[in-house]
């Protein structure tokens, strides 16, 4: 993972330096990132200089996408507006206080019933160029964000806990997830914070532990949804071959 830290743009994130069977997987390929709708010139310039020529927003309709993201707009970006979900299921005003555990579980897994949604996605990355790096985003880069990075580096072979890592950077600081991935005990500056981290690190690991216990592997599930060996295969090149 390399953190990408910027002024106007939260959680922005390189899906590169993760271990697979065949090394690590490949920066200035799949960046994640947070909501685009105020991003700074500077921003947008970095975003360009890094090699970003194809953004794919997972927000719904009703959210505006191409109102609402600046690179929507910019001449040097091919942009895609692909619903993963019909709305921000981490906003405040809609996320419940007591069971939130079983909240984030059943919303993810309604996720990943969209086969039609995976397939137009992954038929999205499999159109980037061997030197281009797509950008992909949600509303805040945690929940739909957060699902897609965990299937791209699932379709890798990235270890599992890696995979939860990198979903839980969106939570906590690095220090504090690498010690509850590798521990299983969340402990961050307040008990507030080690709460929400021990209850985003249990619905990841659940919903992962679903795919492969259902499926097999995270390469058998999205061929479930329809999506071609040689789409897969090539998506699957286009970060670690």
């Amino acid at each position: 993972m390399v953190e990408i830290p910027l002024r106007s743009c939260t959680n922005v994130r390189d899906l590169g330096e993760y271990d697979t069977p065949r090394g690590t997987t490949r920066t200035h390929r799949f960046l994640r990132c947070g909501g685009t709708r105020i991003l700074s010139r500077d921003d947008l310039e970095y975003f360009r200089a890094y090699g970003v020529t194809r953004v794919l927003d997972l927000r719904s309709v009703g959210e505006s996408p191409k109102l609402t993201c600046r690179l929507s707009n910019q001449p040097w970006v091919t942009w895609r507006n692909i619903p993963l979900y019909e709305y921000d299921i981490s906003a405040p005003t809609i996320i419940p206080t007591a069971g939130m555990d079983n909240y984030l579980v059943s919303s993810y897994l309604h996720m990943l019933t969209a086969q039609q949604v995976m397939r137009d996605i992954f038929g999205f990355f499999a159109t980037a160029s061997p030197s281009e790096c797509v950008l992909f985003h949600c509303a805040a880069g945690m929940d739909r964000t957060g699902m897609l990075a965990m299937l791209l580096l699932g379709l890798a072979n990235v270890p599992r806990e890696q995979i939860l890592a990198d979903y839980c950077y969106s939570f906590a600081p690095r220090e504090d997830v690498d010690a509850a991935i590798a521990t299983g005990v969340a402990e961050s500056a307040s008990e507030f914070a080690s709460f929400i981290l021990q209850t985003r690190l249990d619905a990841i690991g659940t919903v992962y532990d679903t795919i492969v216990q259902t499926h097999g592997s995270v390469r058998d599930y999205l061929r479930s949804c329809g999506i071609e060996p040689r789409t897969l295969d090539t998506v699957r090149a286009h970060l670690c071959d």
